[in-house]
């Protein structure tokens, strides 16, 4: 009798130990994931930030304009941020890639080239925000 109750008194010491375990690892991992995603958080915005300054920066400009550079802007969604042009948004595609233009007369001919000013500062934006995270998490 007295090696049943020894056993399981064991027992019961046993998974008191495997339950104190599981809810410090679980501690551990929440306050993990929870740091981690403050970390994201954070990466997240000032890389839109950075991305917004570089965009305002590097956009062409008209002669004593200046109006679709000064439009970057970024905004929080849902899942993550987004950098775009608030006011000139459907000029983008045109300025990065470049158009074909019509004359006065209608005709077709006249080909502008793209100024490539959002893919670089996108690939510096995403090289950024990585940098951030992996420096974030291993602080």
């Amino acid at each position: 009798m007295e090696t049943l109750s020894s056993s399981r008194q064991r027992s019961v010491s046993e998974t008191m130990a495997t339950k104190s375990v599981e809810a410090q690892m679980k501690e551990l991992l929440d306050t993990f994931d929870h740091h981690v995603q403050e970390v994201v958080e954070d990466a997240a915005r000032e890389s839109a930030k950075e991305c917004v300054q570089k965009l305002k920066a590097t956009s062409p400009k008209r002669p004593g304009g200046g109006e679709y550079a000064r439009s970057w802007t970024s905004k929080k969604l849902e899942h993550g941020w987004v950098v775009y042009n608030k006011k000139h948004y459907r000029l983008t595609h045109l300025l990065e890639n470049g158009h074909v233009s019509a004359n006065q007369f209608g005709e077709y001919g006249v080909r502008f080239n793209g100024i490539k000013h959002i893919a670089p500062v996108e690939e510096e934006g995403i090289e950024g925000f990585e940098l951030r995270i992996n420096r974030g998490i291993n602080e």
